[in-house]
């Protein structure tokens, strides 16, 4: 433990002075507040996909985070948005990473520490190539259709299941995000989420709006963990890469039949709601 603090010393104090600046505070609330766009628009492309407006096209934008910075690059001004929105996404990697590094140091156990730590750390990775991507849409325009991110998800299916063992394989990687469906209805139904927001500075309205679209748009997330592990497995137990497909893929199987259809609107319904929570948590969150 004493070598952990020696040598972590100097970076958690680098990473602590960042964050009482008054432009590190500034730049990690832009960055909370980009993630609430990215699903909103998630929750959008979700619902037209239940109601059937996006069909086989191949201009469809897919439900992903491509598929979001396409959608909002498609609007009048919207490659300047995606733009903006890009530096926000690098941001809040930025302050992932911070988090890893200053955070956690609460928790019950040191497994406990070191996973959230590592959660930080890969969800820093994620929004910073996301970011990245939004980046890259605004100046090239580029743009990856519904059918072409399906047949790229079914390709890596595919792949995975020539590996010796491969159905193993897959059915593992359809099984942790079923995994971390679990701890996000777990935190939805304790409200750990609001361990990370300073209630001090919240009206009584403010809490009740937050807590409730916060437990609601966890359980959303947790909805979208489901969908992507559950057509993973699906692929691994049939031993089928077309159900490999993907947040798109899967809300797509999904469509076509009368309850997946209802499902999905919920799906929708509830990233919403956490992209509204996200905004909220930009103002509140503590840094």
């Amino acid at each position: 433990m004493v070598a952990e603090h020696a040598v972590g010393g100097p970076v958690r104090a680098a990473f602590a002075a960042v964050a009482r600046s008054t432009a590190g505070e500034q730049g990690a609330r832009v960055g909370l507040a980009a993630r609430c766009l990215v699903y909103v628009v998630l929750g959008y492309l979700v619902a037209r996909i239940a109601g059937g407006a996006l069909g086989p096209a191949k201009n469809d934008q897919p439900a992903s985070g491509p598929g979001v910075a396409q959608a909002v690059a498609q609007q009048t001004g919207g490659h300047i948005v995606v733009f903006v929105l890009g530096v926000g996404l690098v941001l809040f990697g930025l302050f992932s990473v911070l988090d890893a590094v200053l955070h956690h140091d609460h928790e019950d156990t040191a497994l406990s520490r070191w996973t959230n730590r590592v959660v930080s750390l890969w969800t820093a990775v994620l929004y910073a190539a996301l970011g990245a991507y939004c980046v890259v849409t605004a100046f090239a325009g580029g743009t990856q259709s519904a059918s072409k991110e399906n047949r790229t998800q079914t390709q890596w299916s595919a792949h995975v299941l020539r590996w010796p063992g491969g159905q193993v394989w897959l059915f593992l990687a359809g099984a942790t995000p079923i995994v971390i469906a679990g701890f996000l209805v777990s935190r939805a139904v304790r409200q750990q989420f609001r361990e990370q927001l300073d209630e001090h500075r919240m009206s009584p309205r403010a809490k009740r709006i937050t807590f409730v679209l916060g437990t609601i748009g966890y359980l959303g997330r947790a909805g979208l963990f489901a969908l992507v592990g559950g057509v993973v497995v699906a692929a691994a137990i049939e031993d089928d890469p077309q159900h490999g497909k993907g947040v798109d893929g899967g809300a797509r199987l999904l469509a076509g039949n009368p309850w997946g259809s209802a499902g999905l609107w919920l799906l929708a319904l509830t990233l919403a709601c956490y992209g509204v929570y996200l905004g909220l948590e930009s103002r509140y969150r503590r840094i």
